[in-house]
């Protein structure tokens, strides 16, 4: 159970460190897109309340 929270915690605290870059202008929609799906694998989060 704490590996899940762990995962889930870090999976978000990524995605704002892409959301940072992508206001920052360093890395394109499409770009995101792929790294989200690159993310939730690797982390093995299938519910994302974050768009």
């Amino acid at each position: 159970m704490k590996n899940k929270s762990v995962n889930t915690a870090s999976f978000y605290y990524s995605l704002n460190m892409l959301r940072l870059l992508q206001d920052m202008n360093l890395v394109t929609e499409d770009e995101v897109a792929k790294i989200k799906k690159s993310l939730s694998e690797h982390y093995g989060v299938t519910d994302i309340y974050y768009s």
